[in-house]
């Protein structure tokens, strides 16, 4: 289990806020699990916060948390798409979404926030560790 001194960041993660964007769906188990996956890395206490925020389908969207954090104080946030891959969605639809949060009514209150977008989770023997259990799993009945 990766702990907070084992993790290096940039400064002090206490001021750094976290969203975790989903896709969102109108099956309840999506947003539950992006939501369980927020409570894991929350209790790891790294970050001063971690939200979930969805594309579409679900709530909050994406911009609803950015205003939220930055009406809050936040002056640093981290957007991490947790998808796999880079795509449409995380090429065009989510930048767009991220640039519209303090557009025209909301510019103010985004002008001392930075906004740090991450890349997809991507290949990476983590997650070759994880596909290899669910295998396991599937081949012991488990």
């Amino acid at each position: 289990m990766v702990k907070k001194e084992d993790i290096c960041l940039c400064g002090d993660g206490e001021g750094i806020a976290v969203v975790l964007i989903g896709h969102g769906s109108t099956l309840p188990y999506n947003k539950e699990v992006l939501e369980e996956l927020r409570r894991r890395i929350e209790i790891r206490e790294i970050f001063k916060v971690v939200k979930v925020a969805f594309m579409q389908l679900n709530s909050p969207s994406i911009e609803e948390v950015l205003r939220t954090l930055a009406k809050d104080g936040m002056k640093k946030i981290v957007a991490l798409p947790v998808f796999l891959a880079d795509g449409a969605h995380t090429i065009e639809d989510i930048p767009k979404k991220l640039k519209v949060a303090f557009e025209g009514a909301w510019k103010e209150i985004g002008e001392d926030v930075e906004l740090i977008y991450a890349k997809p989770l991507g290949a990476d023997d983590r997650i070759v560790s994880l596909i290899l259990d669910r295998v396991n799993e599937a081949v012991s009945g488990e």
